[in-house]
């Protein structure tokens, strides 16, 4: 047994131990201990850590937990497998930092729907669901929902663009994407829902779809291989004479339709996930093993990632800087798009069973995702601790489909037609 003392800063060690000197350090003040620097046995591990930071802070509570980052990783393993992969020199002092560990995602709502959820977007005050019925759904934190008409096939994404004020009522648009080879932009607000425009363009099934941080432009891929740039404007030159011709047909209610502003190609299978890295900038997946990297300014593709598995899903972070990927071997990649590294894997994380099948970043933590997979599961990752996820956010009877995380609560759904909301 490993004995600490706040007295002398030490532990007691059996003969066979080796020991190393540790200093102990937190960004978080409530935690911080006066004297930082001890000998511990090589063959501690996150137990005995903790139990060392507990006893300095008198804490009793089994609830409080901790954990404790070597370098770039969280420990996992004991002190001197940590020592024996890194190279570390036991003779100079090893700096741990402890912070305490996240509180586990707690499954609030779930919420039954009458098909499998293609796609989710969260808000502040609800959430959005795409049904493979074609439906949207609109459902309340408590778990109320109204579906509405939007597709005749099944919605494959769903992105939240903006608020906005009409006829002095707070709406909400959306962008869907479907198996109708169409997108469209959807107002919603407390009592309604209406189709505004339809975006035709693509020849397959449009698969993805994401909105730009100005929020001014929208992207959505395919199976067809290309993805489209689109305006999110709802005063668009070409509109009012659409609106002219609507009026004059009494009683039409059909959305405008809409083209979009650039076509670019250069994946030679479907694409299966998109998003923006700035305003100008945009990355791609796809079935053919790659990762792009396009600049809207000058129309072309400036980078490829290639992989050795058929890639489903991408998301980037600002925060870290890295792009993460899930794929049909059911790991998760994460790659630096920054300089020569861009082409080889960050890191990668391993935990699922099956397809991985979306990923989504924190909001708020440049080293914490969300993903989701076949095997039913959604995670919560630190990817600083590759080999382990942080905690089971929600179990589903199916596969998993997609995932949201935004204002403090990640939702997700697939083929157990149940939207699950999850607080973290």
């Amino acid at each position: 047994a490993v004995v600490s003392t706040q007295s002398t800063g030490t532990m007691m060690l059996t003969a066979a131990d080796q020991q190393i000197q540790i200093k102990l350090k937190t960004a978080e003040e409530e935690y911080e201990i006066e004297q930082n620097v001890f000998s511990v046995s090589s063959n501690s591990s996150q137990i005995e850590l903790e139990q060392l930071v507990k006893n300095l802070l008198q804490i009793s509570e089994s609830d409080t937990q901790f954990s404790f980052r070597v370098g770039d990783e969280i420990l996992q393993n004991t002190l001197r497998k940590y020592c024996e992969s890194a190279n570390f020199s036991g003779e100079a002092v090893l700096e741990i930092e402890y912070q305490e560990k996240r509180k586990a995602p707690e499954e609030c709502v779930v919420v039954d729907l009458d098909d499998w959820l293609g796609g989710v977007a969260a808000i502040q005050s609800r959430c959005f669901a795409g049904l493979y019925n074609g439906q949207l759904a609109v459902i309340g934190l408590d778990g109320s929902n109204k579906t509405y008409e939007v597709h005749n096939k099944p919605i494959k994404s769903v992105a939240f663009i903006k608020q906005y004020e009409e006829d002095e009522k707070q709406k909400d648009l959306l962008v869907t994407s479907s198996l109708d080879q169409n997108l469209c932009f959807v107002a919603v607000d407390d009592t309604d829902c209406s189709c505004l425009y339809t975006l035709r363009g693509h020849t397959e099934t449009v698969t993805c779809c994401a909105v730009s941080p100005s929020k001014e432009q929208i992207v959505s891929g395919s199976w067809d291989t290309h993805l489209k740039v689109w305006s999110t404007s709802l005063n668009e030159p070409c509109d009012s004479e659409q609106r002219t011709k609507r009026r004059k047909n009494v009683g039409t209610q059909s959305a405008l339709l809409r083209t979009p502003l650039l076509t670019l190609g250069g994946h030679t299978q479907g694409i299966t996930g998109a998003c923006w890295k700035d305003n100008s900038q945009l990355i791609t997946s796809s079935s053919d093993m790659s990762v792009k990297m396009w600049d809207t300014q000058l129309m072309s593709c400036g980078n490829t990632i290639s992989v050795n598995s058929s890639l489903q899903c991408v998301d980037w972070s600002d925060r870290s800087q890295l792009i993460a990927t899930g794929s049909s071997d059911k790991y998760i990649r994460l790659f630096d798009p920054r300089g020569k590294s861009g082409t080889i894997v960050h890191s990668t994380l391993q935990g699922h069973d099956m397809w991985v099948s979306c990923v989504t970043w924190s909001p708020d933590s440049e080293v914490e995702l969300v993903s989701g997979s076949y095997d039913g599961r959604s995670l919560l990752w630190d990817i600083r601790s590759p080999r382990s996820y942080l905690a089971l956010i929600s179990s589903l009877e199916d596969k998993v489909l997609c995932c949201d995380w935004k204002n403090g609560r990640v939702i997700s759904g697939g083929s157990d037609s149940k939207l699950h909301i999850s607080n973290l």
